[in-house]
């Protein structure tokens, strides 16, 4: 694919302004290749979404996601069914994405990966909640605890990176409130009190918590991990499982169910937060689904 015309969508809170600065990078390295550049930059989220979906569907040839994992979800919300392909250079605290698809990350590595012209085509997952709203995500939808984590992850601004994240586990154990779960993964059936449901498209989230380790990009399908409440000690045995995330290790823990599917119904009392992407977007009732093939990322040829 020869590239004359890229789109790049940057944000400028990406890791405190570190997804401006990799963007202006970007598209001096792609001029330098003879590359006619545009940089978008939204005054918010909405308006961000807006000039990106009105380029994906314009001349460009491809759009350059400069940020991380909540950018790259804006995109693909506002790019789906254009069929223009996208690339990442890689600019948040996380990059789960990133790192599934082995794109580099530095930013010259991650420009040389779109020079190079080697395309794939990537699944997606969609939620559907009960009010008839939907969002596509591309890494982890999660639920309960895991939810509540990110939820307070995101509020804070100290520590940076994964030790964010595992302070925010520490805080909410102080407060863990179990839900009850019916949940249908294509024809199975389960109803237990969790502690969180994870749905994963990727192998991990929240800056390589490889909360469903197996998972992968081009399968068609969804990965679940279930972690029910364990009769005693809850607070305590959670203390222990979680920080076995950073390396998949907690699907080993008799408390812990994995699965796979297309499709997933979830419901739980009392109602629990869903994000995808590491952002907020409701509560369940919801269905999950997986999106074969929705998109076409630049990635390493290897």
């Amino acid at each position: 694919m020869t590239i004359r015309h890229a789109t790049i969508v940057a944000s400028p809170y990406a890791r405190h302004g570190t997804g401006l600065r990799l963007a202006h990078r970007a598209a001096d390295l792609l001029r330098a290749h003879g590359v006619e550049v545009e940089v978008i930059v939204g005054e918010d989220i909405a308006d961000a979404a807006e000039r990106a979906g009105k380029a994906a569907r314009g001349d460009t040839d491809v759009l350059v996601i400069a940020g991380g994992d909540g950018t790259v979800r804006l995109t693909v919300e506002a790019a789906y069914g254009s069929g223009k392909p996208l690339a990442v250079i890689p600019a948040g605290s996380g990059n789960d994405f990133a790192r599934n698809l082995g794109i580099p990350l530095d930013v010259d590595s991650a420009v040389q990966v779109v020079l190079d012209g080697h395309r794939k085509p990537v699944d997606l997952g969609r939620v559907t909640f009960a009010d008839g709203r939907t969002a596509l995500f591309s890494t982890v939808a999660a639920t309960g605890f895991d939810a509540a984590v990110t939820a307070r992850a995101n509020e804070m601004r100290w520590p940076k990176g994964q030790a964010r994240y595992t302070l925010a586990a520490l805080l909410e154990l102080i407060g863990l409130r179990p839900h009850h779960y019916q949940a249908r993964v294509d024809d199975t059936t389960i109803e237990d009190d969790l502690i969180f449901a994870a749905i994963g498209n990727t192998t991990s989230y929240g800056g390589g918590m490889r909360i469903t380790p197996k998972a992968t990009v081009s399968d068609g399908l969804l990965d679940v991990t279930l972690a029910r409440t364990p009769a005693r000690l809850p607070r305590l045995t959670l203390a222990r499982v979680f920080p076995k995330v950073f390396t998949g290790k907690h699907v080993d823990h008799p408390l812990v169910r994995t699965l796979r599917g297309a499709e997933i119904e979830l419901y739980s009392d009392p109602p629990a937060l869903v994000s995808v992407d590491g952002d907020l977007v409701g509560g369940l009732p919801a269905v999950l689904e997986a999106v074969p093939r929705a998109i076409e990322v630049f990635t390493p040829a290897r």
